[in-house]
């Protein structure tokens, strides 16, 4: 009898508490926690058969029913992200950040953001942070030595991407970009390294041989430069491929085949404000060697600069150029 009583005892007790938990202010917050949760599994089951935009509004209202539901705030951001709304995004993120600030990952995630969105020094912030918290990140470490190189910091770009390389020694991308950062501080036989380091590996070669052929051309080895550019070309032709080819003709002083090339990189893309300039100076080097008596060439060199600041006013070195060389009448 007791242990009848007991039981049917725990039970209203039980019933009690359900009734309160329904009614009392306490438990709207565990309701709304439970819908978001149900909102956000409905936005997975969405995304998973492509219904992205179902997913968003799924992910949108689990948020709202609960702000912290850190999971709801990362899987938007990575839509957005691959929708290409960056601002979005990093808004996410950002959340992300606040809710789990030990988090390397959503760090990360919002350093990109802004690394996309030109926001170097907030991308470096954010990367810093990541990487404090994991050492180990090679692709933090990568990406803040690509900040940091278009800062202007080589040192420190290459410091990074030195220790991402450590980190990931079997990526080309890392050691490709690490070339990249040591040619743009001077330092070209470690860069030819770096790219035949790179060389070894597997993935898109084509950057990595437009690469390394640059270096090769900036260490006056046009030779080697056009077997690359060669290999570059026939596994896809690109206006960057062509003007490096016009850049190692015209380093090995075939300055008429060079002409070819850079109209072919201007072919490809009308707007390439460096073939055009390139041509410009490759036209006046052949006019100046005929003894100024081929005006057409410095016709076509002049037209070529004046082309290019066309399309980028402000380059200083080309409006020289064009004031020196355009001072015959008719110019």
């Amino acid at each position: 009898m007791g242990s009848e009583y007991r039981v049917k005892s725990g039970y209203w007790v039980c019933l009690f508490l359900t009734i309160f938990c329904l009614s009392g202010v306490g438990c709207q917050g565990i309701r709304q926690r439970a819908r978001a949760r149900e909102d956000y599994d409905r936005a997975v089951r969405a995304q998973k058969i492509g219904q992205t935009d179902q997913a968003i509004t799924a992910l949108q209202m689990a948020t709202k029913a609960n702000p912290k539901l850190t999971p709801a705030h990362e899987m938007l951001g990575d839509i957005y992200r691959d929708k290409g709304d960056f601002e979005r995004a990093s808004q996410e993120y950002e959340t992300c950040t606040t809710l789990e600030p030990k988090s390397a990952l959503h760090l990360y995630d919002l350093g990109l953001m802004n690394q996309l969105m030109g926001r170097l020094q907030k991308a470096a912030d954010s990367y810093l942070k990541a990487i404090k918290l994991k050492p180990a990140n090679a692709d933090a470490n990568m990406n803040l030595g690509i900040v940091y190189l278009t800062l202007g910091d080589h040192e420190k770009s290459v410091e990074h991407l030195k220790l991402a390389a450590t980190q990931a020694p079997t990526s080309l991308e890392v050691w490709m970009n690490l070339g990249v950062a040591l040619d743009e501080s001077g330092d070209l036989p470690a860069a030819e390294q770096a790219y035949r380091k790179a060389m070894e590996l597997k993935g898109d070669m084509n950057g990595l041989l437009l690469n390394y052929s640059g270096n090769l051309i900036q260490q006056n080895r046009p030779d080697e430069a056009v077997i690359l550019l060669q290999q570059a070309i026939n596994e896809k032709d690109s206006p960057l491929a062509e003007r490096r080819m016009g850049d190692a003709l015209a380093a090995k002083d075939w300055l008429d085949a060079a002409v070819g090339r850079y109209e072919k990189a201007i072919r490809l893309d009308p707007k390439y404000t460096g073939a055009y300039n390139a041509l410009g100076d490759t036209l006046i080097t052949l006019y100046d060697r005929g003894l100024q008596l081929n005006e057409p060439l410095r016709n076509r060199a002049v037209a070529a600069w004046k082309t290019s600041l066309s399309i980028q006013p402000n380059q200083m070195s080309v409006v020289q150029r064009l004031a020196k060389w355009s001072h015959l009448e008719g110019n």
